[in-house]
């Protein structure tokens, strides 16, 4: 097991969770503005100095539950105020969306675009507050230097370590079974057909080659791979640039435009191997290798609850089809899409409301924030 997996976990999961809290939050009408501020104080704690050095220090990777234990920190670090129901889905559609692209990444080193696209949609959810982009903005920097001192080896480790955080995580999705990229049972749908990665030792299967005590090929023999006709041109792009980018996993799955509603990914012919369902409860570990750390990383994070706290409900429909206890079945979670359209509209219905949460801006309670937590990890 890899030893620097919880940058990938962590940062990933979060890019997760603040595409889910932007689409359930526009879902349930909450006003543009205090929308905008739940997202940026959980980016806030999530991209606070301390809390991004103690993540890519080498450590072994939580549990479920401890790492289901800081995002509860991260979500209740703002004015919303989630009740266990809600978090434990919203943390089951983090896990389902992360794992799927996890299994669908053709190379370990794609991570590293899945991981870029997150943080690059985070910034753009939080760009309107300068300190929470200048914030992810220096943790794209710490994440780049990271991953470029990383090698394949290592990077099959992290995948591996991630793999098996995901082992019999199925709980179904209505947004993903209709988009095709999850099979009835709970398993992801993975494609045939695919690019060949941006790596040179990556090649179309179907060579066999003999080298000489020399090191040089002395002979070459070549066999037919039936896949090999799926297997498209060699990715060029760049993952550090968003322009060049090729990996399109990491992006948001709930928003989509209303012209591309149908380029997601399709439906895989061979799903992946099937596992054992979960419960609806939180899993009861008792101990851990990382209980300091994640007490260190809990106290960073120390969420003081503002006077304008809010409640929701963020899946008000039940938005879930759980088995009855300790019967077998995946449970599903209800979620649907929103065009980018939908999500920019200013709801003017709770204006009133606005007026009278007193919001500051980037130098005022947001400054404060993060002293406290600065103040918290000492």
């Amino acid at each position: 097991m890899s030893l620097l997996t919880m940058p990938f976990l962590i940062l990933n999961f979060g890019g997760e969770m603040i595409y889910i809290l932007e689409q359930r939050l526009h879902a349930q009408n909450i006003a543009k503005d205090k929308s905008n501020k739940v997202l940026q104080d959980v980016t806030r704690a999530m991209f606070s100095a301390k809390f991004v050095t103690e993540l890519m220090k080498p450590q072994e990777i939580y549990s479920s539950s401890s790492t289901q234990e800081i995002f509860d920190r991260l979500a209740h670090s703002s004015i919303m105020r989630l009740s266990e129901s809600s978090m434990d889905k919203l943390y089951d559609l983090m896990t389902m969306g992360f794992k799927y692209q996890l299994v669908s990444c053709g190379h370990p080193r794609e991570l590293v675009e899945v991981t870029m696209n997150h943080l690059d949609s985070i910034r753009t959810a939080v760009e309107v507050s300068p300190s929470a982009a200048e914030l992810v903005d220096t943790a794209v920097d710490h994440i780049s230097k990271f991953c470029k001192e990383i090698s394949n080896a290592e990077f099959a480790q992290i995948r591996q370590s991630l793999a098996a955080f995901f082992q019999d995580k199925r709980i179904k999705v209505s947004l993903f079974l209709q988009d095709g990229i999850q099979n009835p049972d709970g398993t992801i749908a993975l494609p045939k057909a695919g690019p060949l990665v941006n790596d040179p030792a990556v090649e179309t299967p179907g060579a066999i080659r003999y080298y000489a005590d020399s090191g040089a090929v002395s002979s070459t023999q070549s066999f037919e791979y039936p896949l090999a006709a799926f297997m498209g041109d060699r990715l060029t792009g760049d993952p550090y640039d968003p322009k060049t980018r090729d990996s399109k996993l990491g992006k948001n799955l709930y928003t989509v435009d209303r012209a591309k509603k149908k380029e997601i990914a399709k439906a895989a012919a061979k799903p992946a191997a099937a596992g054992t369902t979960t419960s609806n409860q939180k899993l009861k570990e008792s101990g851990g290798h990382a209980k300091a750390e994640l007490k260190l990383l809990r106290d960073m994070i120390g969420a003081k609850q503002p006077a304008s706290a809010f409640k929701i409900n963020l899946f008000p429909d039940g938005g879930s089809e759980s088995s009855p206890p300790g019967s077998p079945g995946t449970r599903e979670i209800i979620i649907s899409k929103i065009t980018r359209e939908e999500m920019e509209k200013t709801n003017r219905e709770l204006v009133g409301v606005i007026a009278s949460m007193n919001i500051k801006g980037d130098g005022g309670k947001d400054k404060d924030m993060l002293e406290l937590m600065d103040d918290a990890s000492r």
